[in-house]
């Protein structure tokens, strides 16, 4: 921990500080904290950083709405406007959250310190996370992911010196802070993100090709472990019950099922009471 010092208590509590001064020349108001291992100061902007990723988490993608309406039948009715989906204002948290945890269960014995830094992931999803929900229209939360997770590479920057390749991850709220300068010294570590990166997208497409729940749950379950699938799918499988229950689920030939607003050609899917009668 070159930045921080660490205060350990009894009981196995600790709490690391990182002291820091103002940065006179960061006109994003950043600071400059201590790297005990050059014996200097360096650039940093936490609170900067943090609020740069709440305006991008913010940002609401374009997921088309499955309506599984026919252009003819819209010509006959009214269509209410498509509700807006809720669960779309945390996506990006939820796919830092997924990759960071893909990334933890890759190299649990990580005895080498090569795994990807957690900032690295957050920089490059964020990052990726604006440009995708800005500029692209997708069919399902799934498809937003996976563009989210292939493009990250994208955003890192390459160079020369002295013969070899270098690697720049520039903190875009201040000045001079490269969050891959560790790969430079440890080539390695760059050869970790890659092979990270390029195992959680084909673990994430494998998911998307997924065809039912039993399916579904399998998969997840082999990328994040048994007991966050499970958690997942039992989730999955209320909302859908409690959809059925309210009238609000139906399914359509284009879409299958949906949930909330349905359209003029989506039939209602009856409750279902366990005991062969239908209400």
């Amino acid at each position: 921990m070159p930045r921080c010092w660490r205060l350990d208590y009894a009981n196995e509590f600790h709490l690391d500080i990182t002291p820091s001064i103002p940065n006179p020349e960061c006109r994003f108001g950043g600071e400059l904290v201590p790297d005990k291992t050059l014996k200097t100061w360096k650039a940093s902007n936490s609170m900067g950083y943090r609020a740069k990723f709440n305006r991008r988490a913010a940002l609401l993608p374009r997921i088309r709405p499955a309506l599984g309406m026919t252009f003819d039948s819209m010509r006959k009715v009214d269509v209410e406007p498509y509700p807006e989906n809720k669960r779309l204002k945390g996506i990006l948290l939820r796919i830092v959250q997924i990759a960071k945890r893909h990334r933890d269960l890759l190299f649990i014995d990580d005895n080498d310190g090569v795994a990807p830094l957690s900032i690295i992931i957050t920089t490059l999803a964020s990052r990726t996370y604006e440009i995708c929900a800005t500029n692209f229209e997708y069919d399902h939360e799934l498809d937003l992911i996976v563009d989210v997770l292939r493009r990250m590479p994208s955003m890192l920057e390459t160079g020369t010196f002295q013969g070899r390749a270098v690697w720049y991850l520039w903190n875009q709220t201040t000045s001079g802070e490269n969050f891959c300068e560790k790969w430079n010294k440890y080539p390695e570590r760059a050869i970790a993100f890659f092979e990270w990166h390029r195992r959680i997208l084909a673990d994430v497409e494998l998911l998307a090709r997924a065809q039912g729940l039993d399916q579904v749950r399998r998969r997840l379950g082999d990328v994040f472990g048994m007991g966050p699938a499970n958690k997942a799918m039992d989730s999955l499988t209320e909302r859908v019950d409690t959809a059925r229950a309210t009238g609000r689920l139906s399914v359509t030939k284009s879409a299958g099922l949906i949930m909330g607003t349905t359209a003029a050609s989506a039939t209602p899917v009856p409750a279902n009471t366990f005991f062969g009668d239908r209400r």
